[in-house]
């Protein structure tokens, strides 16, 4: 099915128009901006400083990039510091970050959860006190597991719970429906590599069908997420452009005035729908950095 195709040199017309609005990228970061969790490799993973020039480019013109994670709150609040991000989402648009400094404004949102912030817990424990997780764990040992953020514990998120396999998605939605909890499944991507330790049966270098899922709280998604950082930030819809990689990520779409989606993206099942559902998702003509780096620099030469 054929989509429409991010421009690759300086856009004209209606898009060149559309960029030139654009004061801030809200990007997914690993298979979009990243690859293997790196800013200093392209899409090959080979050593290269395109990313992080890119970055700079950006900045010099007016541009900040906010990125729009899965991850938790310490790794994406170091990423965004070290690359000079002046703000992040991270768990799904469950921690928001409007100034990233020493002292960083963020706050939880749980969406239809209820929440006591003087609870002493964080909406992460409460989701996993319910006994929903191990249930599933349990249930589905070898084909699901908690997801270990690259190596950072799983309970060190706050909002969301991480897990990454192939179990039946209906199944596990079920459970969480019984939980007491309005919680829900997001699926944050296929999984292309698993290193280190892993429950789950399959080949590790190339495993199939294997997913990055998130138990979220229901309301809460990185659409909704955006929609607070807009809010938030004072900006409207239109200065705004989301970048991703997953189906997850086209809500962005409905909450910026131009998407794009990487090309990379294209393997998962229900990618097709996502993309035909929107009328401003375009498609990057290379995969992740490579191709967010390209798209990139078309948007600056928008604004030339």
């Amino acid at each position: 099915m054929s989509h429409l195709l991010f421009p690759t040199d300086k856009p004209a017309g209606e898009m060149a128009e559309r960029l030139r609005r654009v004061r801030y990228v809200i990007s997914d970061a690993d298979g979009t901006m990243f690859t293997g969790a790196k800013a200093t490799v392209d899409s090959a993973g080979a050593p290269s400083p395109e990313l992080v020039e890119t970055l700079v480019e950006l900045t010099r013109a007016g541009v900040s990039v906010i990125p729009c994670t899965g991850r938790n709150r310490s790794m994406i609040k170091e990423d965004a510091r070290v690359l000079g991000m002046p703000g992040w989402i991270a768990e799904m648009g469950g921690v928001v970050c409007t100034r990233e400094s020493s002292q960083p404004e963020w706050s939880y949102f749980t969406g239809d959860m209820p929440y006591d912030p003087a609870c002493g817990k964080t909406p992460h424990d409460v989701i996993c006190e319910t006994g929903v997780i191990d249930d599933i764990l349990e249930r589905f040992r070898g084909h699901v597991e908690t997801y270990h953020d690259n190596g950072i514990g799983f309970e060190y998120r706050e909002v969301t719970v991480a897990l990454r396999g192939d179990a039946p998605v209906e199944e596990m939605q079920d459970m969480l429906d019984a939980c007491g909890l309005p919680l829900y499944l997001a699926d944050n991507g296929l999984v292309p590599r698993i290193s280190g330790a892993t429950t789950l049966n399959c080949d590790l270098d190339h495993p199939v069908g294997m997913h990055t899922y998130h138990v979220t709280p229901v309301g809460v998604t990185k659409g909704t997420g955006i929609v607070r950082f807009v809010e938030l930030a004072g900006l409207e819809p239109d200065e705004v452009m989301g970048a991703g990689d997953s189906p997850a990520d086209c809500v962005i779409a409905d909450h910026v005035g131009v998407f794009l989606f990487m090309m990379n993206g294209l393997d998962h099942p229900s990618a097709d729908e996502e993309l035909t559902a929107r009328n401003n998702i375009y498609l990057s003509s290379r995969p992740s950095t490579d191709g967010w780096c390209q798209c990139m620099r078309a948007l600056l030469a928008a604004k030339e």
